[in-house]
């Protein structure tokens, strides 16, 4: 059993391998992703003083201190701005590394940012899960999936700790009960991947994703003569004969698993996003201003989640 769709046009992004801070999803163009350069001991403050000043940058130790530009005590610097400023002094590059999240202009005012501490991901707690109507399954709100398998998610029973009984889907954010939970209020806490901490990687052109079943022969007596077959494991793959590669990531990277998230050009069609890796790629042309007339696969390792 084969699933494609063809002629498809998307965007390709990885999620940030390091570990980072990331702003809490301000919106407005305004977040900022901050990579680290050196472990999970570095952090991040963003304050804002109550006297006209300009935007500075400090570094003591393993902590960069932002200190946005502000009018009287009302900050000025946008995200793009800091992201700029980080970047260009020595100390502060040498800790994190700024960038604005995939698909913003950093044009809005950030503002200040308590002190944050980098991580492999973000810390959440006691997030509410909503029953998908059989009272088994319950699902974390869009923003809030794509838990972190590396680190075990704590599931709550009317704000009590269950340990068995029941199986976590980490890429959805999900939690199915072998039991009905009736009208209890279920809740999680764990680790996330971040969408700000995401990176462009390519831009995919002429491609298809493939989603195949293995079947199942279930032929029997039964069937009268007739075969019959359920679906089994499943693969997918996204394949491109045509790909904008931007040059930020080096290519020996890319063979590394990652979460991977699609974003096809097409509104009316959903995303995916999955754990992969790039299996295959044609050689690439000396121009990476231009779009590669070459093949690339990127090949799945686990579920494939169309949102």
């Amino acid at each position: 059993m084969t699933s494609a769709v063809s002629g498809l046009s998307a965007a390709l992004f990885r999620d940030e391998p390091e570990e980072y801070v990331v702003t809490a999803a301000l919106g407005s163009n305004r977040d900022i992703c901050f990579a680290s350069k050196n472990g999970t001991t570095n952090k991040v403050e963003i304050v804002v003083g109550g006297v006209t000043a300009p935007l500075s940058v400090e570094v003591v130790g393993a902590k960069l201190t932002i200190t946005s530009a502000n009018t009287d005590g009302s900050a000025t610097s946008t995200a793009a701005q800091i992201v700029d400023a980080v970047n260009s002094d020595v100390d502060a590059f040498a800790l994190f590394e700024a960038r604005l999240p995939p698909g913003t202009t950093g044009a809005g005012v950030t503002g200040a940012v308590s002190e944050l501490t980098a991580h492999d991901g973000v810390h959440f707690a006691a997030i509410d899960m909503v029953d998908s109507g059989d009272h088994k399954t319950y699902q974390a709100a869009a923003g809030n999936r794509y838990w972190d398998e590396d680190t075990a998610a704590s599931i709550l029973v009317d704000a009590s700790p269950v340990t068995s009984g029941f199986t976590v889907n980490y890429l959805r954010g999900s939690v199915t009960f072998e039991t009905s939970q009736g009208a209890s209020t279920i809740t999680a806490t764990g680790v996330k991947r971040s969408l700000l901490a995401f990176q462009k990687v390519f831009g995919l052109f002429d491609g298809k994703l493939k989603i195949d079943g293995k079947e199942i022969d279930t032929t029997s007596v039964d069937d009268a003569g007739w075969g019959s077959s359920i679906a089994g494991s499943r693969t997918w793959e996204m394949s491109a004969s045509h790909f904008f590669y931007g040059g930020d990531i080096p290519i020996s990277e890319m063979a590394t698993k990652y979460l991977w998230k699609f974003y096809s050009v097409y509104s009316t069609t959903p995303y995916a996003i999955g754990w992969g890796s790039i299996t295959s790629m044609s050689n690439l042309l000396a121009n990476p201003n231009e779009a590669q007339k070459q093949d690339i696969t990127v090949k799945g390792s686990g579920e494939l989640y169309l949102e």
